[in-house]
């Protein structure tokens, strides 16, 4: 199976679904990442190519914990991702044509960060644009889902899912990810899966927004 994941920043991918990356690749699967940006203001005291340095060198990190095949960075100002929404569409669409992916994980549109909330219908656009019809699985990152439709029972990779976003000690300095990843994962697994961790997204329909961007 062809995987593209959309990471608004670098640590999205190993937050919202970094176990089951890790689970995709260990059957095989081949794994694209698009960090949309760098998340330079994760980093806002240092000047911009300082921080995309280390952020950028963090992600490369924990691609390779997560086994991810490729991944690219396409450098979208941090926070502005609705301001460039053009821009995003043509670099996703060559994306889609490229990788031919099977599934898409994206952050899920009721997510409170603005550049989350921009993904989902820049795909839409940009899926309806390369002619494709792929599954879209959206993650957790910033704020749990209220519809959770799919759970994937990362107990095998959860220590893989922490050593990723453990790669990204410039933004674990002020909060622990990794702490409230493992939180969250243990809940799911609770309350939706009987298991030790779970991951949950929801199922999405493409829409017809920004179709005719």
């Amino acid at each position: 199976m062809n995987i593209l994941v959309l990471a608004p920043h670098p640590d999205d991918e190993a937050i919202g679904c970094g176990g089951t990356l890790r689970r995709c690749a260990d059957r095989g699967d081949r794994i694209t990442v698009a960090f949309l940006t760098s998340g330079e203001l994760g980093l806002e005291h240092l000047p911009r190519e300082a921080a995309h340095r280390i952020r950028e060198s963090e992600a490369t990190a924990a691609a390779a914990i997560l086994g991810i095949t490729r991944w690219e960075f396409l450098r979208l100002p941090d926070w502005f991702v609705s301001d460039h929404i053009p821009a995003l569409i043509e670099r996703l669409v060559g994306l889609i044509r490229t990788t031919s992916p099977t599934r898409i994980y994206l952050p899920h549109p009721e997510d409170n960060h603005p550049d989350h909330r921009a993904v989902f219908p820049a795909t839409c656009a940009a899926i309806k644009h390369a002619a494709l019809a792929p599954e879209l699985l959206a993650y957790e990152v910033w704020t749990p889902l209220t519809r959770a439709e799919e759970i994937e029972d990362v107990s095998s990779t959860m220590h893989a899912k922490l050593r990723a976003i453990r790669c990204y000690q410039s933004q674990l300095a002020t909060f622990r990810y990794d702490r409230a990843a493992r939180g969250l994962a243990q809940y799911r697994g609770a309350l939706h899966a009987r298991c030790a961790f779970a991951e949950a997204f929801e199922c999405l329909l493409p829409s017809n927004e920004l179709t005719s961007a």
